[in-house]
């Protein structure tokens, strides 16, 4: 009986061979167990996840290092660190994008340790990381926290009236880490103090409130935008869609570097791809070097 694997099986497959980490394997084997069919063709298969998910647990972990006491496993499309000064809105902003609780208070240094949650947006979830105050004595994990995030939030307190001394130190930080050129978006928060900026800035700044909502809906579409990712769905011949799970791959990604990580045999047999929009019958016949764009709907054939 033949195993009729679906294509997010190869796609994890693919993505198991690029991680290090026990865990990390883990966790892919773990999800790639969850969505194999569980029928006589896929029994090998699953007693094969299981006997290297059982052997991954086994193994006894190194040792962590005292700077990298803590870390975070990326989860879903793509990893956010929110960073800046004390009482900037952080943890604010953390909880107001998704639904943590975590915690708040009028006093520095609430949060002590990495804090992470998903932020929905339309069919995905991006994974936002609260973090402690980032001044010239922060642990070195948070460096490592920073430096392995797909980008970075800077947030500000619009109302400080130390605010310019506090984007300067903070870039300054970022330029002794070899971080300054990381993809990262400024905030200015509590925009609902105050009548209006009337400070010139010598960075753009995105003006929101957390406590009020304002911005916020505005600023999740530009969250995503500053991941530079696309979601490419896939179809099988005369078949529906699945538009609740994309793919997510990078920006300028080649349609056939897509079907490389569904499957190994899709390079070989590669023939053409019927390329659809969303509501619309009409495609067009792409080839293997064809740029995938947002929201594409690519039905291979081999």
């Amino acid at each position: 009986m033949p195993a009729n694997l679906p294509p997010q099986f190869f796609a994890l497959q693919a993505k198991l061979n690029k991680v290090a980490t026990a865990e990390e394997k883990i966790s892919i084997l773990e999800e790639m167990l969850a969505i194999c069919p569980k029928h006589k063709g896929t029994e090998k298969v699953q007693k094969d996840l299981k006997s290297k998910i059982a052997k991954l647990k086994r193994q006894k972990p190194k040792k962590a290092k005292r700077e990298t006491l803590y870390s975070i496993r990326k989860e879903g499309a793509g990893q956010i660190v929110i960073i800046g000064p004390a009482n900037s809105g952080k943890s604010s902003l953390l909880n107001a994008l998704t639904n943590a609780k975590a915690k708040v208070a009028p006093y520095s240094f609430t949060t002590q340790i990495p804090q992470p949650a998903m932020m929905p947006y339309q069919n995905i979830s991006i994974q936002l990381v609260d973090t402690p105050p980032l001044t010239k004595s922060s642990p070195g994990w948070l460096k490592t926290i920073i430096s392995g995030a797909d980008a970075v939030i800077s947030v500000f307190d619009l109302s400080n009236s130390g605010i310019e001394k506090e984007i300067r130190e903070l870039k300054e930080i970022l330029q002794e880490w070899n971080l300054e050129n990381k993809k990262n978006l400024f905030l200015g928060n509590k925009i609902d103090l105050i009548s209006f900026p009337n400070k010139n800035f010598d960075i753009p700044l995105k003006f929101i409130s957390t406590k009020k909502g304002m911005g916020l809906e505005e600023l999740k579409k530009e969250l995503f935008d500053l991941l530079e990712i696309v979601r490419v769905y896939s179809k099988k011949p005369g078949k529906n869609p699945d538009l609740k799970h994309p793919f997510i791959t990078k920006r300028n990604t080649k349609l056939i570097e897509l079907a490389k990580e569904i499957s190994e045999d899709f390079v070989s047999s590669f023939k053409y791809a019927r390329l659809f929009r969303k509501n619309s019958s009409k495609f067009q016949i792409v080839g293997k070097d064809y740029i995938l764009k947002d929201e594409d709907i690519i039905e291979i054939h081999t």
